[in-house]
């Protein structure tokens, strides 16, 4: 089968959200069971999917007369319209026997529209990995009873999406969500539900097992693990870190994820201003075997986030032997029976005395541990792939 993707990417290539993780795991499957995938791709993407082992790809490569990687809203939405602009003059393949948007995102969606005019037989799948929060309360407060003044990427995210889905109903597309949640959220908006199917996120136990941990490899007592982005509760994790410490002054965190520089910049002076320079390590973008040395070598995850769709994170955490620290989201009920300890949202005290319970107390962590690794292994990639191949073979509704 031969199935076309546009696949865009991010403006910053130095960083992985969990989309695309999912993508290059489940890309990498289908090429090596013979599917052909074509895809449309702006040329410094090339390299995203290389560093992660997916290779033997049909490279349409399109040129860009910008080169910043900056995540400045400026340099974001004059690359992503040069995209969009772009693709209206590309040539599309023909015939395709599925069009694949990894993402709603605009850069996505309207190269797969375009595929699906010049493919009219074939079955069209959009991914929507992640509802837009309301911009009137922002990642923040999506769950919680509170209010703010919208920013303009807030706005912007939420009206593109609506745009989105809108634009994938016409076209007759099956769209992906990661939980019932966000399912029962896209058919109160009008989506018909033979049309929507919750998948999961995966890992790949066995090649996690596979990896030692090496003499060298630095030995924290915490490790975040994410994108440097609002929804994942930064500025919680510095307030739970400095509680930590206040019991336990040597306590060292380390913040594993790539960002923009701006937060960069303001993690490291709450860090800084919190008194915890010595205590936690701001090591930036990581992934493969580096990665996974780090997470074994912790003695718990913390994962404070406000919104999540499934928590990518959490399950390679698991995989890793760690027990997870996390604020209580309801999406968790479905997805993480065991491994995890849940907390309100915000309850910071109570974040960090789990925390300690967990370091100073070998059973209580043996236990979780136990429970994280029967956890993670719901979720092989191996199986997701060949359920995806399935659903992007029929498209549409059942």
């Amino acid at each position: 089968m031969r199935i076309f993707i546009p696949a865009m990417g991010r403006v910053n290539t130095k960083n992985r959200d969990g989309s695309e993780v999912r993508f290059s795991e489940i890309a990498r499957r289908w090429l090596a069971g013979g599917e052909r995938l074509s895809v449309m791709l702006p040329k410094r993407q090339i390299g995203v999917f290389e560093s992660q082992d997916v290779r033997g790809m049909e490279y349409q490569v399109f040129p860009e007369p910008f080169e910043s990687e900056a995540d400045s809203l400026g340099n974001v939405l004059k690359t992503y319209l040069w995209r969009l602009f772009r693709c209206l003059f590309m040539p599309y393949p023909e015939p395709v026997d599925a069009v694949y948007a990894p993402s709603d995102f605009l850069v996505d969606l309207i190269p797969a529209l375009l595929a699906k005019i010049r493919n009219p037989r074939a079955a069209l799948t959009v991914c929507v990995f992640l509802i837009a929060p309301n911009p009137f309360k922002g990642y923040e407060n999506v769950f919680r009873p509170r209010w703010r003044v919208p920013t303009i990427r807030g706005l912007l995210y939420w009206s593109t999406q609506m745009l989105a889905v809108g634009l994938a109903r016409l076209f007759g597309a099956r769209l992906l969500v990661l939980n019932s949640l966000d399912r029962d959220t896209l058919l109160a908006r009008g989506v018909d539900p033979k049309a929507v199917t919750v998948v999961t996120m995966g890992v790949d136990v066995g090649a996690f097992s596979d990896v030692e941990v090496l003499p060298e490899t630095p030995k924290y007592d915490g490790v975040f693990l994410g994108r440097l982005h609002p929804q994942k509760g930064l500025l919680d994790l510095v307030k739970i870190w400095r509680a930590v410490c206040d019991k336990r002054p040597d306590a060292r965190l380390a913040v594993i994820g790539g960002g923009s520089d701006a937060w960069f910049k303001r993690l490291g002076d709450e860090i800084a201003a919190a008194g915890l320079a010595g205590n936690v390590d701001l090591l930036g973008f990581k992934q493969g075997a580096e990665k996974v040395r780090l997470l074994k070598n912790a003695g718990c995850f913390c994962m404070p986030s406000h919104y999540e769709s499934f928590g990518q994170v959490a399950v390679e955490a698991m995989a890793s032997g760690l027990p997870v620290v996390a604020y209580d989201l309801a999406i968790y009920d479905e997805i993480f029976p065991g491994g995890m300890v849940r907390l309100p949202q915000g309850d910071v005290r109570g974040f960090a005395a789990e925390v300690l319970r967990i370091l100073e107390d070998p059973a209580r962590r043996a236990e979780l541990v136990e429970q994280a690794g029967c956890v993670a292994c719901r979720f092989g990639w191996d199986e997701i792939a060949r359920a995806e191949l399935e659903l992007a073979r029929r498209g549409g509704k059942d």
